[in-house]
């Protein structure tokens, strides 16, 4: 895969949603807002891949984790 192609994918406990962006930064930013729509309570989890990393989040670890993705993607 190129550099200018970030594949990322959220797969939570009944869905999966993907795409791609042209930066790992705008990668983690849309798979982080995708996932939020999926995480209904605390105890509901996701896994966000982009490009091969992969973090587990939940309700209250979503915005620490993708904020700390973007931040070391740049």
């Amino acid at each position: 895969m190129s550099n200018d192609r970030f594949e990322w994918t959220v797969k939570g406990n009944e869905t999966v949603h993907g795409g791609f962006k042209r930066t790992a930064a705008e990668a983690w930013t849309v798979a982080g807002k995708r996932a939020a729509g999926q995480l209904k309570s605390s105890i509901d989890s996701a896994a966000i891949t982009v490009n091969g990393d992969t973090i587990s989040v939940t309700k209250n670890t979503l915005a620490r984790e993708i904020a700390a993705k973007v931040k070391d993607s740049k």
